[in-house]
């Protein structure tokens, strides 16, 4: 649900106002409100915004620049693995200048240090990079070149040649014969089963020569790095098989080092980087406070419930010298109450789903209890089968398991839990336990077989998809009348009456209801459509798009039905292989990639559903986000 909001007035003397921000900084409940209307109306010699003095825009200045250095460091340095004694570089208990100039130097000293050490491990590793492209080539050629004789008149080349272009090597040879005057040798070795290196020992002055025919014909040249690229052949050779021994070496000497450095100074740079960010926010949402000439005044928002406890602590703090009043909201300001979702435990990790969305607006319908209802459902509805529902709950309290720490996962494992209880609710419900697999062992369905019940399963989706779309419509009109819209409550009201119409007109075609049904369906639904012209305008007759978006609801049994037919196809693959443990192999397969499929297209189609079918008849995007004034904490920052 969406909290309920205060609109709060903080007023207390100017000498009062650093131990109240970082009062209110502790407690972390007040949204700091930057720009009040009324504030904009008064008078500015009574009522001015607070100006930040010199002294404390210089302290912000330097905090900002040891926190971008501290930033830089901790970006750097690896993460310790375990915790271990940390440097302590010290957060003042004053934050005196002296406290700036020695943690300067000391941050100042550790980048550079980290800088260097991550710029020599990249120098190797980019060296090394370089030279494993040579690996294979090398390896070839290295017996090649101890059998040349090395001399200063003589050139050498390497290449390399596809096998499938070993036609190329005739055309090479006739053309070395003619430029070198056949003073020229050439030697082989297969470098693997697509590629021939060769290695060629020619005169010096045939060089430009050679390298123009090797470019011509698109043969790949191996060049040596620069730094080795004037030593002679077998030299250079030598020097690159020793680099690509001794750079990982120093490469993990590098890594050594900055886990060194990171175990002893990391745990101590996250707290310092969570003291100057407190310190920076601080120091910058003075800014949207006001002032007299002896008072300070802070507008802000704090939810309902927690404004008695929080005139408590103010209270207990500073007595009766600092007070705190609800502030009436004015209009202008409906679009400015910020929004704070607050649900029960189990409810709580469906709102990662309504999050997707923007937040809805203050005083609408938070969609979050109705997705944590309907997801599960159409998601089982869709799967309805006893064995992947109990797969499912496996591999999502594994997840849970193995990612304890990560609150994205902890929350999507516990949402698809509901959703596979529901699956094999469901597939109790249909008598599904790896598609036909149940049948075999005796297990019978209790509602229907989705396989061979086509109207039953039709028209229970259809029902699900009226129901849910009536229960959107109703809740578009609960907000319209809570927010007193009268044309928007009269085409809401019509559009109810529009479904009813065509359900009944539905129920006398097919004979569920007697034949005069039909006339009376069709004149309800006129009545209907004549309302939303005249009581909700033009822009009303939207409402009719609520008859196709039932239709939508056929997804629920046209996907449903795709996978138990694909579990069905499974089964019957697997018995015709001829053999148990093929079969099963078969079967595994098939029903693995139903599985994958059973995850992210019920996934998909259910949310479809809620977004674009139930949640356009109430819901209302555009919420500003509760930001509470509130210090940043080791795990949020780690």
């Amino acid at each position: 649900m969406i909290v309920k909001m205060t609109k709060i007035r903080i007023m207390g003397p100017k000498a009062l106002l650093p131990p109240v921000t970082d009062l209110l900084h502790n407690l972390g409940m007040v949204h700091i409100e930057s720009r009040p209307p009324d504030v904009q109306e008064i008078d500015e010699i009574l009522l001015r915004r607070f100006s930040i003095e010199a002294p404390a825009l210089h302290t912000k200045d330097s905090l900002e620049t040891l926190l971008e250095q501290v930033k830089k460091v901790l970006l750097l340095l690896p993460a310790p693995t375990a915790e271990s004694p940390s440097a302590a570089v010290g957060a003042p208990s004053d934050g005196t200048d002296r406290f700036f100039i020695e943690a300067g130097l000391k941050i100042e000293s550790l980048v550079a240090r980290v800088d260097q050490l991550v710029r020599k491990k990249k120098v190797c590793a980019d060296e090394l990079s370089v030279l494993e492209r040579y690996g294979k080539i090398l390896q070839a050629l290295s017996p090649l070149i101890s059998q040349v004789r090395e001399s200063r008149d003589l050139d050498y080349l390497g290449i390399a040649i596809r096998m499938k272009e070993k036609e190329v090597i005739p055309l090479l040879e006739q053309a070395m014969v003619r430029i070198t005057q056949n003073q020229y040798e050439i030697f082989y070795a297969p470098v693997d089963a697509e590629v021939l290196a060769a290695l060629l020992v020619f005169p010096k002055e045939s060089d430009a020569q050679v390298k123009s025919l090797l470019w011509e014909e698109n043969i790949g040249e191996l060049r040596l790095p620069s730094s080795i690229m004037n030593k002679p052949l077998g030299e250079a050779f030598k020097i690159i098989l020793r680099k690509r021994q001794d750079l990982p070496r120093r490469i993990l000497s590098v890594d050594r080092e900055l886990s060194a450095l990171s175990r002893r100074w990391y745990l101590s740079l996250v707290e310092l980087r969570a003291w100057l960010e407190n310190k920076i926010s601080q120091i910058l949402v003075s800014a949207s406070f006001y002032e007299t000439k002896m008072t300070f005044v802070i507008y802000g928002w704090a939810p309902t419930r927690d404004l008695g406890s929080l005139r408590q602590r103010l209270t207990e703090r500073f007595g009766g010298r600092v007070v705190i009043d609800p502030v009436p909201v004015d209009e202008r300001e409906q679009g400015r109450i910020p929004v704070c979702l607050k649900n029960p435990p189990w409810l709580r990790p469906f709102e990662r789903f309504t999050k997707i969305l923007p937040l809805p607006k203050y005083g609408t319908i938070d969609p979050t209890p109705y997705l944590a209802v309907f997801f599960p459902l159409f998601f089982g509805m869709i799967i309805g089968d006893i064995g992947y529902g109990a797969l499912l709950i496996i591999a999502s309290r594994i997840a849970r398991r193995r990612f304890r720490d990560n609150p994205s996962v902890q929350d999507f494992a516990s949402i698809f839990i509901a959703a596979s209880v529901s699956s094999i609710v469901w597939g109790v419900l249909y008598g599904e336990f790896f598609g036909d697999l149940g049948g075999r062992l005796g297990l019978h369905p209790i509602l229907m077989n989705r396989m061979e019940s086509f109207l039953p399963n039709l028209f229970l989706a259809l029902a699900f998809g009226v129901a849910h779309i009536l229960l959107g419509i109703g809740l578009g009109i609960f907000t319209a009348v809570k927010h007193r819209r009268r044309r928007e409550i009269i085409a809401k009201l019509s559009g109810l009456v529009l479904i009813a119409g065509s359900l009944v007109m539905t129920a006398g075609l097919v004979g569920f209801l007697p034949r005069p049904a039909v006339t009376a369906g069709l004149v309800l639904m006129i009545i209907s459509i004549s309302s939303m012209i005249i009581g909700g305008g033009a822009s009303a007759l939207m409402e009719i798009h609520n008859l196709v978006n039932i239709l939508s609801y056929l997804r629920l049994m046209g996907i449903g039905v795709a996978s138990a037919a694909l579990a069905f196809a499974a089964n019957k693959l697997g018995s015709l292989a001829g053999n148990v443990v093929l079969g099963i192999l078969i079967g595994s397969i098939l029903h693995a990639l139903n599985l994958i499929f059973g995850i992210f297209s019920p996934t998909i189609q259910s949310l479809r559903l809620h977004y674009v079918e139930f949640f356009e008849n109430f819901f209302q995007g555009g919420g500003l986000e509760y930001k509470p004034f509130k210090k940043t904490t080791l795990e949020r920052s780690a």
